[in-house]
């Protein structure tokens, strides 16, 4: 499914996971909190599923979320003040080719591990990748998707992070606003 349409991707993830009935508004109507361009795709995402977590593993955030540990920009503001005091040659020279420094990502979303999804936002938000950083920025993986391909294709399986546990995903992911509770 990797390189699939990304049109399809929203579609393809509903049927593959399907959303709540009733998904946690993600804005409550203040979109002028959000300071950061977001991609479409990711605003659509959010409008199905409302922020939450993918098979107990990998949250998604939304832009203007209330709960600020679900916002992108509280998120972002947090993961590059991070990036900032770290050294991470490897990962400074992969986003050179990029046309961009890890303090210029922005974060759509974590993992329970700590891991972060980032978008790297080099031209067109419809066309920007993702980088997925491991906690402690220890390794990464770059995928040339945005997040609802790489959430795709992470519960299918098309994408395989060497640092995400073996069970994820399951054989029948959900998706719960609270899977905690």
């Amino acid at each position: 499914m990797v390189g699939m349409n990304h049109v399809e991707d929203l579609p393809n993830l509903t049927e593959l996971c399907p959303p709540p009935s009733n998904p946690v508004p993600s804005l409550s109507g203040r979109t002028e909190r959000v300071s950061r361009t977001i991609p479409a795709d990711h605003y659509d995402l959010t409008r199905v599923y409302g922020t939450g977590c993918f098979d107990e593993f990998l949250w998604i955030f939304a832009a203007g979320a209330d709960n600020p540990n679900l916002d992108i920009d509280t998120s972002t503001d947090a993961m590059q003040s991070i990036l900032r005091g770290k050294d991470v040659p490897t990962l400074r020279e992969i986003l050179t080719r990029h046309r961009t420094v890890p303090e210029e990502l922005i974060q759509w979303g974590v993992t329970d591990n700590g891991d972060s999804l980032l978008w790297i936002p080099v031209g067109d938000p419809g066309a920007w990748s993702t980088v997925i950083i491991q906690a402690g920025q220890l390794d990464f993986v770059i995928s040339p998707r945005s997040s609802t391909g790489v959430v795709l294709d992470l519960l299918t399986g098309a994408l395989r992070v060497r640092f995400f546990p073996e069970d994820f995903p399951s054989g029948h992911p959900e998706f719960s606003t609270n899977p905690y509770v």
